[in-house]
């Protein structure tokens, strides 16, 4: 059987990066995922100045929204692009850092992006209880701590283990 070419086109693109988060060549997402390829991966947290809105996810309570960055696009760009595409346009977006490859990112570098939204407007993004969590910020911090099992592996890494939701 012989191999064909990728095309741009036909498969959304990804930079696979180099320990230090420098992008060497381009893949199609199947195959960064198939090899668990360091990759770029966005996040976005949603919050008021006093709560937090989580998603349900696969592994627990995760991030409002998640998604890989695509080749060629900042991650600025990219994290404007995932608002819009939750529907939270003209909210106002702040990078919060980037958290390093291992096993809780996936191995890839996630940017976390806090996207501050109105008390109004959060009690109308929790209106679905069955998929979305509104906690107070010492509720999340405790549930970190103490119900951990609860979040995600990466909601877990960013509160317990790195300095980006201090």
């Amino acid at each position: 059987m012989r191999n064909r070419p990728l095309l741009a086109g036909a498969h959304s693109l990804l930079e696979v990066v180099d320990a230090r988060n420098r992008p060497f060549c381009r893949l199609a997402e199947r195959l960064v995922r198939e090899q668990r390829l360091v990759h770029r991966e966005i996040c976005l947290l949603v919050g008021s100045r006093e709560s937090i809105l989580l998603a349900a996810g696969s592994q627990g309570w995760d991030f409002f929204a998640r998604s890989p960055v695509p080749a060629g696009v900042s991650l600025l760009e990219s994290a404007e692009a995932l608002a819009l595409r939750q529907g939270l346009a003209n909210c106002r977006l702040r990078e919060l850092g980037t958290l390093s490859p291992c096993p809780a990112t996936e191995q890839s570098f996630v940017a976390l992006f806090s996207l501050r939204v109105t008390p109004s407007r959060m009690r109308l993004l929790a209106e679905d209880t069955a998929t979305r969590l509104l906690l107070d910020r010492e509720e999340f911090r405790g549930l970190a701590l103490y119900g951990g099992e609860l979040l995600s592996p990466l909601v877990r890494h960013a509160v317990l283990e790195s300095s980006l939701l201090a």
